[in-house]
C-alpha cells in the first residue's frame, strides 16, 4: 500500500493521534513502546525484533508505489562505519521534512517484509529520534534465519 504522507490520514487510520513536537519522545504505539524498553533494557532485544517483524511500518520513495508500479526505491542513508542502510519508521510523524522533501512518498509496510526484501543492507528505524536503533546487514541475515529458516528440532 503506498500513499502520500500525511500526517492527518495517518492517525486517523490507526486510531491513534499523532505526537506533537513537545512529546516525540513518548511511545505512541506498541513497536514505539518495544522500543523505549529495549532501550532501558538491552536484554530485551529480541522482544524489540519480534515487535518489528510484526510492526507496521514505513519506509520513502521518490516514486509512488502502485499496483502497476511495484519497484519501490527506498530511501538509503550511510551510517559513520560506512553501511548503507533502509529507512523505516514507526509512524508517518516521526519522519523528517527533510525526508519527505526527498522522498515525498511512504509506503506502509510490515517489519518481516522489509526484513525480507534486503540483501546485504541493513536498516535503520527512525533515524535521528529518540526511539530510533540499527541492524546491520549481518543482523538482517540473522533476521532472516531466525524467523524465515528457523533450524529443524
Amino acid at each position: 500500500m503506498s500513499t502520500e504522507h500525511n500526517d492527518a490520514d495517518a492517525a486517523q487510520d490507526s486510531g491513534q493521534q499523532p505526537p506533537t513536537k513537545q512529546d516525540r519522545s513518548k511511545a505512541a504505539t506498541h513497536f514505539e513502546m518495544m522500543i523505549q524498553a529495549g532501550q532501558n533494557k538491552p536484554e530485551l532485544s529480541g522482544s524489540v525484533m519480534s515487535a518489528f517483524m510484526t510492526a507496521e511500518v514505513y519506509f520513502l520513495s521518490r516514486e509512488p508505489v502502485t499496483g502497476e508500479n511495484k519497484n519501490a526505491q527506498p530511501m538509503v542513508v550511510t551510517n559513520p562505519a560506512g553501511e548503507s542502510l533502509v529507512v523505516v519508521f514507526t509512524s508517518p510523524e516521526r519522519i523528517p521534512d527533510a525526508y519527505i522533501d526527498e522522498c515525498p512518498y511512504g509506503v506502509k509496510i510490515q517489519g518481516a517484509n522489509i526484513v525480507k526484501s534486503l540483501d546485504s543492507v541493513g536498516f535503520v528505524v527512525n533515524p535521528g529520534d529518540s526511539l530510533s536503533f540499527e541492524v546491520p546487514a549481518k543482523g538482517v541475515q540473522t533476521l532472516k534465519e531466525r524467523f524465515f529458516n528457523p533450524p529443524s528440532a
